[in-house]
């Protein structure tokens, strides 16, 4: 099957690229399917492209998880060194500094649902693409946060037996489910549908920080 229908093959101006396209469709199916569940043709399909051209472009299969992960990274890339800026920036207090980087992941999540889908249907990996995914997505994030957990740990910002644990706790709870804000709207409207967000930030920073007044 095949879309082009303009002269010498172009897309209409409208629609992205057919390597775009396809990296657009490949970061979904691979987010909701993962690996194996996932298939060429039907990523051409989602991304109104011929199945030729994932060859053309990528070459194979895991060639195309490949730029997956790297464009991912690449979005990555500001709010790394957004966050490295912060964990270095001693003149202010940890608290604040923590505050400003769970603010930072919170609106990277919203922003990004698909990293957090991606991430998690292929985290379980334990062969290369495990290594990939854990080297490019997920270690530029820990490597800056682990810093700052240390410090507020010391502080007593934080209660916390070990950073990375602390870590794990801190994304997941950053990362809900995609149906949460229209769950919550159902459970409890204030703080459902576009009140979901600040509501659920707002509650991270109560369960994950101690109170001001223990601060040295």
């Amino acid at each position: 099957m095949t879309t082009r229908t303009t002269t010498r093959g172009r897309r209409p101006k409208h629609l992205p690229d057919g390597r775009a396209a396809l990296l657009d469709a490949a970061i979904d199916a691979f987010s909701h399917l993962g690996y194996d569940g996932a298939n060429l043709r039907g990523i051409a399909a989602a991304a109104k492209v011929d199945a030729s051209l994932v060859r053309v472009h990528f070459g194979s299969k895991e060639q195309l998880w490949r730029a997956c992960v790297d464009t991912l990274e690449a979005a990555l890339a500001t709010p790394v060194e957004t966050l490295r800026a912060i964990s270095v920036d001693e003149t202010r207090p940890v608290r604040d500094r923590l505050r400003d980087a769970i603010g930072l992941i919170a609106a990277y999540a919203v922003q990004h649902p698909e990293h957090k889908c991606f991430i998690s249907l292929h985290a379980s990996e334990t062969g290369e693409r495990g290594a990939i995914l854990y080297r490019h997505l997920l270690e530029p994030v820990y490597n800056c946060m682990e810093k700052l957990i240390v410090e507020g740990m010391a502080a007593g910002v934080i209660r916390a037996e070990h950073p990375a644990m602390y870590f794990c706790v801190l994304a997941h709870a950053l990362h809900p489910p995609p149906g949460s804000p229209v769950l919550m709207q159902v459970i409890a409207p204030e703080v459902g549908g576009e009140a979901f967000g600040p509501a659920l930030l707002k509650q991270v920073e109560m369960v994950f920080f101690t109170p001001p007044q223990t601060d040295e």
